[in-house]
C-alpha cells in the first residue's frame, strides 16, 4: 500500500532531478534560475530525500552528492558570474560532477 511518505519521496526525487536537468546552464528553482536562498532550500530538500531513501533502503548517495555540489556552489557562481561567463565554465573549472540520474 502506498503511503504519504512514498508520495513525498517520489515528489522530492523528481523535483531535485528537475532542478538539475538544465545543467550545465544552471540550477533551476521552479521555472527560473535559483538564487542563494533557494539553493539553501534545495539543500534542505536533499537531507529530507536522504532520510526518506534511507527508510526505504535506497542508496541515493551519488545523486544527492551531485545535488549538494551544485546547490552549495551555484550561489558562488552567481556572485562571480562575470568572471566565469557561464555555469558550464564554472563547472569545468571546479570539476563538477556530471549529471546523475538516480
Amino acid at each position: 500500500m502506498k503511503t504519504p511518505t512514498d508520495d513525498e519521496y517520489t515528489h522530492l526525487h523528481r523535483y531535485l532531478e528537475y532542478t538539475l536537468h538544465e545543467l550545465p546552464a544552471g540550477v533551476l528553482y521552479g521555472h527560473n534560475s535559483a538564487n542563494e536562498q533557494e539553493c539553501a532550500e534545495l539543500m534542505e530538500a536533499t537531507y529530507q530525500l536522504e532520510r526518506l531513501a534511507t527508510e526505504r533502503g535506497v542508496d541515493l548517495s551519488e545523486f544527492l552528492g551531485a545535488c549538494r555540489w551544485h546547490y552549495e556552489r551555484y550561489p558562488h557562481y552567481l556572485g562571480r558570474q562575470r568572471h566565469f561567463g557561464n555555469y558550464a565554465n564554472y563547472m569545468a573549472k571546479h570539476d563538477a560532477p556530471a549529471k546523475i540520474r538516480a
